[in-house]
């Protein structure tokens, strides 16, 4: 299987320097690739640089939990806050991270994922601290509120 990942037309620094206003309106939209000698470089739009970036971030953490998963590891080097989460809790947590991070691909709406991992995480710090935890879990007393 081949993947193309840019399809764009090279063009040299002299191509560049003699239609810059063409080639930078072109790169707002499409990578440009452009040569120089041996080098190789590419002109790409901010935000695509950046979901290039986070993609890879992402997959990078993903595929390592997912790795983590497959040799039935105990302890998670990825996540280490798992190892507070009740036993039955690792996998929903893992479909989420999933379902999560192929809807994150399609809409890049990174703090999606970001959440995800937040609340998670929250959660495990709960169940790590049974203070915290029972705390959490007391009954209100409406009585003891302050009136703001």
């Amino acid at each position: 299987m081949v993947t193309t990942f840019l399809s764009d037309d090279f063009i040299n620094s002299k191509e560049l320097r003699n239609n810059q206003k063409h080639w930078l309106e072109r790169a707002y939209l499409t990578p440009v690739s452009i040569r120089s000698g041996d080098k190789k470089l590419v002109l790409i739009n901010r935000e695509q640089a950046r979901d290039v970036y986070l993609i890879n971030y992402y997959a990078q953490i993903v595929v390592g939990f997912c790795q983590e998963r497959s040799a039935e590891s105990k302890e998670s080097k990825v996540f280490p806050w798992l190892k507070h989460l009740q036993e039955g809790q690792v996998k929903p947590f893992h479909k989420q991270l999933l379902a999560c991070f192929n809807e994150v691909i399609q809409t890049k709406d990174w703090l999606k994922i970001e959440e995800l991992l937040d609340d998670w995480k929250a959660t495990a710090e709960v169940a790590a601290s049974p203070a915290l935890s029972k705390e959490l879990m007391a009954e209100e007393k409406p009585s003891e509120y302050v009136g703001l």
